[in-house]
């Protein structure tokens, strides 16, 4: 499979692509969007194994998601089922990729709470609001560093996942090579992928002023109103830079 070397503009009209998208179909992209995370949010709150089972599911509903925007690009009205494409293809491929990124991403984890001692890493995501504070206010907060490197070491798992799920069930690519393939486009295209996280990082952080600024003159109420109304456009926005992504590095 040949995979195309895009330049750092490109990331940005994947961010103004994405944007017009949204815009024509934003009620069918909100809702393969929200839809998406509100399954696995549910999946997760499953008690001992709610993790592990969006985790499976993740990659599977992710194909809906990408189903719900190819729609909206071609100008067609699916009913609500699309959000369940995944489970018409290869979900056990699909299911297999989800289980192995978290189980690396688990591994990496433990090893490195293990390596820097006193499970570092699990302290931040412990603690409680009020002991948080505290800490801040005595000038003891947690160390993000270890967050950040485990951030830094998971960037090659989430690039050999990040593609892999279309790959399997757009293009009938066997998990193995899907993820290799995955892996080796990220590779190629790390320009345009900067370029659009910068973009949409840019995007919310000035929306986020612009809206505090506002709330700041107009009424404190705008902000709450804000903070509701933000998620409905970056969200699907986000989702569709991301289909953006499959339909230029891998065309059908």
């Amino acid at each position: 499979m040949r995979t195309p070397t895009l330049s750092f503009a490109d990331g940005w009209r994947w961010t103004r692509d994405a944007f017009r998208l949204w815009r024509r179909a934003p009620a069918l992209t909100a809702y393969v969007s929200f839809g998406y995370l509100l399954l696995l949010l549910l999946l997760s709150a499953v008690p001992l194994f709610g993790q592990f089972l969006a985790a499976v599911a993740m990659p599977i509903l992710q194909m809906g998601v990408l189903a719900g925007m190819r729609a909206a690009e071609r100008g067609l009205r699916p009913g609500p089922e699309v959000l369940f494409e995944g489970f018409k293809g290869p979900w056990q491929a699909l299911a297999a990729v989800g289980a192995l990124n978290f189980i690396a991403n688990l591994l990496l984890l433990l090893v490195l709470s293990l390596t820097m001692g006193e499970m570092a890493l699990f302290r931040p995501m412990v603690m409680q609001p009020e002991a948080l504070d505290g800490a801040m206010a005595m000038g003891t907060a947690f160390d993000p560093m270890p967050i950040l490197i485990f951030l830094l070491l998971s960037l090659p798992i989430t690039a050999a996942y990040w593609f892999a799920p279309p790959l399997i069930a757009w293009h009938h690519v066997p998990w193995p090579k899907a993820l290799f393939f995955s892996f080796y486009a990220c590779l190629r295209n790390w320009a345009p992928l900067l370029a659009w996280t910068i973009a949409m990082a840019l995007i919310l952080t000035a929306a986020g002023v612009v809206v505090a600024l506002l709330a700041s003159l107009v009424h404190p109420m705008l902000f709450t109103v804000a903070l509701f109304l933000l998620p409905l456009v970056f969200v699907p926005v986000l989702f569709a830079g991301y289909y953006r992504q499959v339909d230029e590095l891998f065309l059908p």
